[in-house]
């Protein structure tokens, strides 16, 4: 009986212990009131700016500006986390959403119909002698009578009888006063500059030439002022440096005082380059700009580059930098002399 009781315990104990656990219950998700699931929230992708643009446009005639100035202005704009572009003023007809300022390097008609179209757009003009300044837009005009004017005074120098002359763009539609201040400039320096030596006139002499016309022609209204036995010429414009004028010019044993660097075969026949200098009042107009300052007019100095310390001697160097600080500060008028 007591074996039977045992073996009646041992079932049972077996059969408990191999009955199946309950199911682990799932978690279900959380309903919403509607009885919908909710679905996890979706974090937006951040939107990255595009970087500001600054466009540097280069309208005909204004290709040797550009080029003084894109080396700086590649520098401004990256120090100020910018990007340059030079662009055509084709591109005018699709500015981008992330332009934030225009520079014309020389003036142009589609400056004035961008302004009219976007209105709130910077812009820096550069060679504009004609276009005010206004909210959001600064001009640069060269200060093209003060640089005829230390042109005048430097061909007088360095001519050891006073005999300078210079040649004239007559297209140029301030042609008359370039000429007055290129005489001023030498009459600063010595009055009435009257020669020693025949033919006896009074320097300096000035010519007119049209660009549009054979040089040819250039070459004769140089043949005509150096009747006067010329020992310089200032030539007051770009189109004049060509050769077969360059030729004459150095046959007759005349230095050379111009606007564009010497060509290498004509260096020794050049007295200095005088240019614009377009990046001081750049400068000037680019912090303007950064401090949100209304527009405003600035004028360009004149930079003496390329000089022939056997023409353009020490002393006469500083004589004529001590006359051009002068004349930018205002203590010398190029229209009229003292």
């Amino acid at each position: 009986m007591k074996l039977i009781s045992v073996w009646l315990l041992i079932i049972v104990l077996v059969g408990a212990c191999t009955v199946n656990p309950p199911a682990a219950q799932t978690p279900q998700p959380p309903t919403l009131s509607n009885g919908e699931n909710q679905s996890p929230a979706v974090e937006p992708s951040p939107t990255i700016p595009l970087p500001g643009l600054v466009w540097l446009v280069v309208p005909a005639g204004g290709e040797a500006t550009a080029q003084t100035i894109q080396a700086w202005l590649e520098q401004k704009t990256s120090a100020s986390n910018l990007i340059l572009e030079v662009r055509s003023t084709a591109d005018l007809n699709n500015p981008p959403e992330n332009l934030q300022l225009v520079i014309f390097s020389t003036a142009d008609p589609q400056s004035a119909e961008l302004s009219a179209r976007l209105p709130g757009l910077p812009m820096i003009i550069l060679n504009d002698e004609t276009t005010p300044a206004s909210r959001y837009i600064s001009v640069i005009r060269p200060s093209r009578a003060q640089q005829a004017f230390i042109a005048g005074f430097i061909a007088t120098l360095v001519a050891s009888d006073f005999r300078s002359g210079a040649l004239i763009n007559q297209d140029d539609p301030f042609a008359s006063q370039l000429e007055d201040s290129f005489k001023n400039g030498g009459r600063y320096l010595c009055g009435r500059c009257a020669p020693v030596y025949a033919p006896i006139v009074l320097f300096p002499q000035t010519a007119t030439f049209s660009p549009s016309t054979d040089p040819q022609n250039w070459i004769a209204a140089f043949d005509a002022l150096h009747q006067n036995r010329l020992e310089t010429v200032y030539l007051s414009d770009p189109a004049l440096i060509q050769p077969a004028l360059l030729d004459q010019i150095t046959r007759q044993n005349v230095a050379i005082l111009s606007v564009m660097p010497a060509p290498e075969e004509y260096r020794n026949q050049w007295i200095a380059t005088l240019q614009p200098d377009w990046l001081t009042p750049l400068e000037n107009a680019w912090q303007n700009w950064q401090n949100g300052s209304e527009g405003a007019v600035w004028e360009t100095g004149t930079l003496i580059t390329n000089i022939n310390s056997e023409r353009l001697t020490e002393g006469k160097l500083e004589l004529t930098k001590k006359t051009l600080r002068e004349l930018e500060q205002g203590w010398i008028y190029p229209l009229s002399v003292p």
